[in-house]
This record gives structure tokens, sequence and C-alpha cells, in this order.
């Protein structure tokens, strides 16, 4: 009895637990809703008050307008009533051109549509003509003071011309904010929709997994105990898997960390040698060019099976470092006896005999191999090993590949 009673108070601990996790997503979910639709909401907001609270680039048009109009035209028609000198409608143009050409600069300096080039390069043109011609009117106003050299009904033309350019660019402009406008205003309710819809079928889901957690919660707790064992079960091959090589069959660079670490600190402990060989097959790269990938793996599968059926004793070890290289760790032995297992792992190798047509030496595939044996102490980073049999392995590649180079000091 004491034994039933305690099975359901753990099952009516599990189910309010459970429906404590449910309410919690529940209500992080109508969270997610309201920052959700509050982003959407600024969104639209901001970008509304983009294209039709500031209009900067409008503004700039139409200053460009109001220039043309009331500080160049004006000026001119002045100076021909006599009310300005020469001097005072030289400086009036400067001024208005500047003017001209800063609010331009500025329009044509935020970002633009690839559609919307045309229409500026045309009013570019334009506005360049204008600068020519009021630096022709300065000109002409400082060589010829007579009035009737400069025409105002011409005057009159090209501003109504520049104007008119001008009018054309900012009606564009205004139709292609509302055209975005609409687009925004169409992707915000899309947007809210889509919100929408997705929350009710997670809310839906997340309804629907609990009742159904809630109906199956009982028989799921009778099968717990051999869930957790097959489990326990399975979490022992997975280890296993996860330190092997699948293509291989022998440790990886993963289990190579662990052993190597652990090595190490043992050999120093206990001051025996502990010995690293880098083994690289030669022109391996070749070896796929000529034969193709599958070919290679299966090189790769019977060099790791030489490697591995050379070294039988417990304190041997061999890992896939990854692409063709491979790593050996030998500890118990001294040097002179795992120098002779490294040309017998370089010997084992090349009397696979397969063929290589790559390997210009044999002509056959074989390995290059580069190890350091050294007795640890203390100060010694676990990395200066791996260095120096790396640079043992380059040694033995530059020295015409299928050797050992073999070091016992670092």
């Amino acid at each position: 009895m004491p034994k039933r009673y305690a099975h359901f108070m753990e099952s009516l601990q599990l189910k309010t637990k459970l429906l404590y996790l449910l309410l919690s997503v529940a209500f992080g979910l109508v969270i997610v809703g309201f920052v959700g639709y509050y982003n959407l909401y600024t969104m639209k907001k901001n970008v509304d008050t983009l294209y039709f609270g500031s209009l900067i680039p409008l503004n700039e048009l139409e200053s460009l307008n109001d220039t043309y109009h009331h500080e160049l035209e004006v000026s001119v028609y002045r100076w021909n009533q006599g009310l300005i000198n020469n001097d005072e409608l030289a400086n009036n143009l400067t001024l208005g051109l500047e003017h001209v050409n800063q609010n331009w600069a500025s329009y044509i300096s935020h970002d633009k549509r690839p559609e919307e080039l045309p229409y500026i390069h045309y009013t570019e043109t334009q506005i360049e003509t204008m600068q020519s011609y009021f630096e022709e009117i300065q000109t002409l106003a400082s060589d010829h003071p007579h009035k009737s050299s400069i025409s105002l009904e011409t005057l009159s033309d090209n501003i109504t011309s520049i104007h008119t350019t001008i009018s054309k660019l900012i009606t564009y402009e205004i139709s292609a904010a509302q055209y975005e406008r609409s687009t925004l205003l169409a992707h915000h309710q899309n947007s809210l929709m889509q919100l929408a819809i997705m929350l009710g079928v997670i809310l839906l889901g997340v309804m629907t997994f609990a009742w159904h957690i809630f109906m199956q919660i009982e028989r799921q707790q009778q099968q717990l105990l051999q869930s957790a064992q097959t489990l326990q079960h399975l979490n022992t091959k997975l280890e296993h898997a996860s330190y092997t090589d699948t293509l291989t069959g022998i440790f990886n660079r993963r289990y190579f960390n662990l052993v190597y670490e652990r090595e190490f600190k043992r050999a120093l402990r206990s001051a025996h040698p502990i010995t690293f060989i880098m083994v690289d097959i030669d022109f391996f790269k070749q070896y796929n060019d000529t034969y193709g990938h599958l070919q290679g793996d299966i090189a790769l599968q019977n060099v790791a099976h030489v490697l591995k059926s050379s070294l039988l004793r417990p304190g041997d070890f061999v890992f896939r470092l990854g692409g063709e290289e491979f790593g050996v760790i030998l500890t118990d032995a001294n040097c002179s006896d795992t120098h002779k297992m490294a040309e017998r792992l370089r010997f084992n190798v090349e009397t696979l005999d397969m063929e290589h047509k790559g390997n210009k030496n044999l002509g056959i595939l074989t390995i290059s191999l580069g190890a350091i044996c050294i007795t640890p102490i203390a100060g010694m980073n676990n990395e200066t090993l791996l260095q120096s049999a790396d640079t043992n392995l380059y040694a033995a590649k530059e020295r015409g590949r299928n050797q050992v180079v073999f070091a016992t000091t670092l």
C-alpha cells in the first residue's frame, strides 16, 4: 500500500509539473504574440514616418525649385530693373548656385532605386545646363553692363524648363513613396495574419499534446523503467560509436584527445616514456584523383586495418585524426622498441602492394611517419609532443616519403 501511494504521489507531482510547464509555454506564446504585434506596429509607424513624415528628399527638391525661382530668377529681374548692381547680382547668383549644388548633392546621397536613376541623370543634366546658363549671365553682366544683353524671355523659359523637370521628379518620388507605403501595409496585414495563424496553430498543438500526455501518462509510467534500461544500453552503444570513426572502425579524433591527455599525465606521474606517431598516406590527393573517392575510402580502411592489426598490446592505440592522417600512441615501451614498431607499421602498409600511380617513388601505396618518444617532465606542455611529431612527419615527406623520422628529444 505505501508503495502504491508513493507511485500515486509521484504521478500527481509529474502531472502538476507538466501543467505548470504547459501554462508557462502558453503564457510565453501569448507574450511572443504581443511582442510581435508591437514590433510590426512600430515598424509600420517608423516607415510611415520615413515616407510621409520627414519627406527629406522631397523637401530638397522643393528647395531646388525655390532657389531657381526666388534666388536666381528674381536676382536677374531685380538687376534688370536696376534694383541691384552687377556685384550684388554676381554674389546672389554665386550663392544661389551653391545652394542648388548643396541641395542636389544631398538629394542624390539618399538610397535610390534602379528605375529612378534615368530620372536623376536627366535632371542632373538639366541642372548642369542651368549652372552654365547662370554662369554665362554672370559673365555677360560683368562684361556688358547693358541690361538688354540678357534676354528675360530666355530666362523665363529656362526656369520653366528646370521647374518642370524637377516637378516631374517630385511627382515620381511621391508616387514611389505611395507605392512603398501600400506594399508595406499589405506586408503588415499579411504578417499579422501569419502571426495570428502561427500562434493559433502552436496553441492548438500544445493543448492537443497536453491532452494526449495526460491521457497516456499512467501507461507511460509503467514503461518508464523499461525505457530507462533500454536507454542505458543505447547510451553505452552510442558512447562507443561516438569514439569510433565510422569509415575505418578505429578510434576517432575525439577519443584521441581524451586518451592522449590521460596517457600523457600517466607517463608524467610514472616517469615512463610515451611515444606518439603521426602517420600520413603519401600522395593521397593524387590517389583520390586517379582512382576516385570510393577507392580512396577503401585505401583508408586498408591502412587503418594494417595499423590496428599491427598494434596488439593494451597500451597501444591507433586513431584516425582526419582525412588521410592517423595517430598512434604507444605507452610503457622503450624508445628502441617503439622505433622498431614505427618501421614495422611503414613496412606492413608497403606490403599491401596497393597500386598507386600517383606515387612516383614506388608506384604503390605508402605512408610517411613522424614519431617522438620522450619521458615527460614537470612543466612540459603536452602540445609540444604533438608539434614535434608533426615536424618529424614533415621532415619524412621532405626526405622522399615512405620513411620514418624518429626523435627522442624535443
